[in-house]
């Protein structure tokens, strides 16, 4: 059964909704939605209409394309665009309310501009490929600490994805070695 955006809101009331929006929103959203249920946290995901809920779940993401500002979202993760959604973004970005956050890939000179772009009591939050080796066509993260975790993805489109997963995942209480491991078990 497909749910409206005014009914999704009042159910979401007590929720951080998350919103995700670009090119990549669905290969992200699962990433997220990966490494949340391999830690056991529990989120509702609203995607098409379709609503999907678990008891208890402090977030909600919203990978949506239409509509957007309608969501009242507390975070906005920017992915990759066309020319011509740069104003919708631009819109989405503006309607951040104050206290809520706006992650985007700094390699995105467009896409840089809308989420560095200083808004009252608004948090931007950059990401960038996260740091990793290849060898042998085998991708590899490293932390900071030099620890190493083998990956069954490759490509730097990924990286890029997972490193916004990974500072997102950051706002709502997932630890530096939970997201590692998490990750290490996408396929």
């Amino acid at each position: 059964m497909e749910i409206s955006v005014e009914s999704l809101l009042s159910q979401s009331i007590d929720q951080q909704r998350i919103i995700i929006v670009g090119s990549q929103r669905k290969k992200l959203s699962q990433f997220i939605q990966h490494i949340l249920s391999f830690n056991h946290k529990a989120y509702n995901f609203f995607s098409e209409g379709q609503l999907s809920t678990q008891t208890g779940a402090p977030v909600l993401i919203i990978e949506n394309d239409t509509e957007l500002t309608a969501f009242q979202h507390h975070v906005l993760l920017l992915t990759s665009t066309t020319e011509n959604r740069l104003v919708e973004f631009t819109q989405l970005a503006d309607a951040t309310p104050k206290g809520g956050t706006i992650l985007y890939p700094e390699g995105d000179a467009k896409l840089k501009a809308i989420g560095s772009k200083e808004r009252a009591d608004v948090q931007s939050i950059p990401y960038k490929i996260i740091p990793h080796e290849v060898k042998n066509g085998t991708y590899t993260l490293v932390t900071s600490t030099n620890e190493k975790f083998g990956l069954k993805i490759a490509g730097e489109e990924n990286m890029l994805l997972l490193s916004a997963a990974k500072e997102l995942l950051k706002k709502i209480g997932i630890s530096s070695g939970q997201f590692y491991k998490a990750a290490a078990a996408i396929s």
